[in-house]
């Protein structure tokens, strides 16, 4: 046998078993299909008054920002007893913010009549119309000690005007009989 014949079963010996070893050295493959697995998962849950309080900040930040004009457009007289729970919330904080003479009174009466309403929609608006409750009722309040203040003042500012009358009177009454006498013209 030549050394070429010779050669030819080694070399294909050796080819032969580095392709054994290279099939050997690579992972079986696995073929995954599908995988369920169940994993809990928190989901935060927004309570009903917690988006009343969301919806009633909102409005706050906008009611700040708003002319007198819009305020006054926003409050508008409208049928405030037929009203939901949650605008009769949001008109009363509306309220709050014009100042207008006797509005505070109307935003008290519509937090009243949501903390009565026996509407399962109602019960989310009752704790942030109890809130605005406390702060009508003390903005009434700041607003009687605004008033007693205001009153307090004009009466005093009457009664210096009355004083200020009184006082020009008697300096023309002195002026009228000649000016003041001086111990020496007195008889």
């Amino acid at each position: 046998m030549t050394s070429a014949a010779r050669a030819l079963p080694f070399a294909a010996a050796t080819i032969i078993a580095l392709l054994a070893t290279g099939c050997a050295q690579q992972p079986p493959k696995t073929v995954i299909k599908e995988v369920r697995v169940q994993v809990p998962v928190q989901v935060p849950v927004v309570a009903p008054t917690d988006n009343a309080a969301r919806i009633v900040l909102n409005l706050n930040d906008r009611l700040r920002q708003m002319s007198p004009l819009e305020l006054a457009q926003e409050v508008a007289p409208r049928d405030d007893a037929s009203l939901p729970p949650g605008t009769a919330v949001q008109l009363a904080l509306a309220l709050m913010f014009s100042h207008a003479n006797g509005e505070t009174f109307r935003a008290q009466t519509l937090l009243d009549q949501v903390l009565r309403d026996a509407r399962p929609e109602a019960d989310e608006w009752r704790p942030m119309a109890q809130f605005l409750v406390d702060r009508v009722a003390e903005q009434r309040r700041m607003e009687g000690e605004l008033d007693k203040g205001r009153l307090a003042r004009e009466d005093l500012q009457r009664r210096l005007d009355d004083a200020n009358r009184k006082l020009e009177a008697l300096k023309a009454i002195e002026r009228s009989l000649g000016g003041p006498r001086s111990a020496l013209d007195k008889p």
